[in-house]
């Protein structure tokens, strides 16, 4: 905040009064994009981009500072009001909503590199479980997250990134084609890189701060004043002269002359022949590394990333499940090879995208599937998302018009206890699903013994969830929230229990699970319907208006059906929406900024509150509290352990409901256990208050009884204050 508002301090310092034109301008851009603009051997700024905004100073008469930087502090730098103007930057949707932007001036390609050695990359796809080396806030960070790869590594500047290349510390890369072809051609002999596909393409613009408008029309004022014989001459400079081939189509014309039809006829019989001669070799280039029927990646392609994943140390764990589809023979006796062919396809759709930490999806055989995942995997993640492929397999597939209904046996391996290289994690995956196979169909194995005793306990809790959420076995107890500065009850926070014959489990136990297994969905669509369903009969017995306050996962916050969860909710409950309170962690808010600023928008026009829970517990930028619509933080019970008498602790407190204070927003203290804690946060204003010192977790009937005693209390206390006053009277 202190940084932010001195910024704005000396913006308002420099700002001109309205009508004034300015007398300089501040343009910042990447310093190494050649042939744009790039920093030459004696540390001075060149490049077609230096030419132009001089032009343009001369046009204008505004004096231009042109400011060659890495790309991300340009970014910072505009955003900050330490710049103007930013040069050479892409449209997309995050950055609409941080900048405006001119009309576009240049067309640029950006295309996927890749080292010699790998093979089987031709598209986007294909680039899961390979780390991407991009440049420190480039759009291509956007776009490939947006395609589903995240596994990407950053530079501050294409220098650095070629010279991780030169180290073999990256092999594929994300970059504008312009400065690929000079910095990879500076790095032959140190690396062997070629386009493996053309990404996308995008239009340069140049940025200003969102709402700048007046900087906008001074900038494209002064380009319109750049003539076209000025453009050209700089083009040719740093472009190039172009190549005439005026002399060569005089020739070709006086040729086909002679020729006539039939030269034409074999002209286009000659382009015909090598286009299908492309096609058939890029045809059999991708067979030879994919599947004919489904196009997922074949037994060698499988191989091969596997060894690269491990070569270059990628994850601390890389999980092979090899899926065995039970009894497919049988399916293609009875239905035939077509009907094996949907079948298979069908399966290899359904997989596709719905695991977490995937890495591959291959097709090793006929009826086996590969799936890899990695990252800090423990065997409980592995065993639950085997699970979930059990689950999705078995669900029904209609082929011609029959209904079918399949199981699938999985093997799982593991590196580096299984195997140090992709064809023995194969190998060892095989040799577990032919264990599974043994005991029956639906069943997986690890290939070591200990690993599938240890996940037992956790199969049987898949089950149990299921069946508890069949059989109404969840319940929710409700903790009061009590505003610090009147003592009066304004809400509830609605807490998820398990009842397991009889015995209470919490959600640390089992949330996790749920949400590897995809039944995150199935419980948090519970919770919001019966914690809206008490409050509404609360209200109707005669309660006063409050808020019930409802915890959503990190699994639900990404599903794109919450907002039709909840307004269901609301709707069957008859709820006003201004009473229910989503609970939101901090690890929401550390990715895809710009998507959970559109969602959370767009959950705040349906009337919710919103409140950040376990505030202080997480690492993200403070940042977000300034850009996303959140009204209530919640302070975690462990900063309160030590307070009163932790003087750190108790500035941390106080720093927090400060802060929010300036940012007209409410601070909810979890874990107050003591009158101490209690007073500590009345003197230094924080507004609202949960634990066990107010009120323990108690079911919707405790609860009911539990408030008209309070209240019954506070009732005979102001009978007796009156009665007082009217005795001193």
């Amino acid at each position: 905040m202190l940084k932010r508002s001195w910024a704005v301090f000396m913006l308002a310092l420099t700002t001109l009064p309205v009508g004034a034109a300015p007398t300089s301008i501040r343009v910042v851009s990447d310093n190494n994009y050649p042939p744009y603009l790039f920093i030459d051997a004696d540390n001075n700024p060149r490049g077609y981009l230096v030419d132009e905004w001089a032009l343009w100073e001369k046009k204008t008469g505004v004096k231009v500072d042109l400011i060659a930087t890495d790309w991300s502090t340009a970014q910072k730098m505009l955003l900050a009001g330490d710049a103007d103007v930013i040069d050479m930057m892409f449209e997309t949707p995050a950055r609409k909503l941080q900048y405006d932007f001119t009309a576009p001036y240049a067309r640029v390609r950006v295309n996927i590199y890749v080292d010699a050695s790998i093979s089987g990359i031709d598209d986007v796809q294909s680039l899961k479980g390979f780390a991407v080396g991009v440049e420190r806030g480039d759009a291509c960070v956007e776009r490939l997250a947006r395609d589903g790869i995240t596994n990407v590594q950053l530079f501050n500047g294409y220098t650095d990134m070629i010279a991780a290349v030169g180290h073999k510390d990256v092999r594929i890369l994300c970059m504008d084609e312009l400065p690929a072809n000079y910095y990879l051609y500076k790095a032959r002999g140190k690396a062997s890189f070629s386009k493996s596909f053309e990404y996308y393409a995008g239009e340069f613009r140049r940025g200003v701060r969102k709402g700048d408008l007046a900087t906008i029309a001074l900038v494209e004022k002064g380009m319109k004043e750049i003539t076209p014989q000025e453009r050209e001459a700089l083009r040719r400079r740093w472009m190039g002269q172009p190549v005439s081939f005026t002399p060569y189509a005089q020739v070709l014309g006086y040729a086909l002359l002679v020729v006539g039809v039939i030269g034409v006829l074999l002209a286009i019989w000659v382009v015909t022949l090598r286009r299908a001669v492309s096609r058939r070799t890029k045809d059999l280039g991708f067979l030879s590394f994919h599947d004919a029927l489904t196009g997922l990646p074949n037994r060698a392609l499988l191989i091969d990333r596997l060894d690269h994943a491990i070569r270059l140390g990628q994850a601390e764990t890389i999980a092979v499940l090899l899926i065995d589809l039970d009894h497919f023979s049988r399916i293609i006796e009875s239905l035939g090879h077509a009907c094996g062919d949907q079948l298979v396809k069908q399966v290899a759709n359904r997989l596709t995208g719905s695991i977490e930490h995937i890495h591959t999806f291959a097709r090793t055989s006929v009826d086996v599937f590969a799936l890899v995942i990695q990252g800090d995997l423990t065997p409980a993640m592995i065993a639950a998302t085997a699970e979930k492929v059990l689950r999705l397999v078995s669900q029904e597939i209609v082929l011609d018009g029959n209904r079918v209904f399949i199981s699938a046996s999985i093997g799982i391996s593991a590196y580096p206890g299984d195997g140090n290289d992709g064809a023995l994690l194969l190998k060892h995956a095989g040799a577990a699903r032919s264990l599974a196979r043994r005991e029956g169909d639906g069943r997986f194995k690890f290939y070591r013994a200990a690993l599938t005793a240890n996940t037992q306990e956790l199969i049987h809790m898949g089950a149990g969830l299921r069946r508890a959420l069949q059989e109404d076995e969840f319940l929710l107890l409700y903790q009061p929230q009590i505003e610090i500065s009147t003592g009066a009850v304004v809400g509830v926070e609605a807490l998820l229990r398990w009842n397991l014959a009889g015995r209470l489990i919490g959600p640390d136990q089992f949330i996790p699970y749920a949400e590897e297994t995809g039944l995150i969905e199935g419980i948090g669509d519970w919770v919001l319907q019966t914690a809206c369903h008490q409050l509404a009969k609360w209200l109707r017995l005669g309660l006063p208006p409050m808020r019930v306050a409802v915890n959503l996962s990190p699994k639900q916050f990404a599903n794109s059906a919450l907002l039709d969860h909840v307004a269901d909710a609301l709707g069957a409950a008859g709820l006003p929406p201004e009473l229910l309170e989503l609970e939101i962690t901090e690890g929401c808010f550390l990715q895809r900024e710009a998507s959970v600023l559109a969602f959370l928008d767009k959950l705040r026009e349906t009337g919710v509150s919103l409140a950040i829970d376990d505030f202080g517990t997480g690492y993200s930028s403070l940042a977000y509290l300034r850009r996303f619509p959140v009204q209530i933080l919640k302070i975690d019970k462990t900063f309160l352990t030590e307070i009163p008498g932790d003087r750190q602790a108790e500035a941390l407190v106080s720093a927090i409901v400060a802060m929010a204070r300036g940012l007209s927003l409410k601070v909810l203290a979890e874990g107050v256990e003591n009158h101490a804690q209690w007073s500590f946060l009345k003197d230094i204003g924080c507004d609202l208050a949960q634990g066990w010192l107010l009120g323990a977790p108690m079911s919707a009937e405790a609860f009911m009884d539990w408030y008209k005693e309070r209240s019954g209390r506070a009732e005979a206390r102001r009978a007796k204050a009156d009665a007082s006053n009217c005795v001193m009277l």
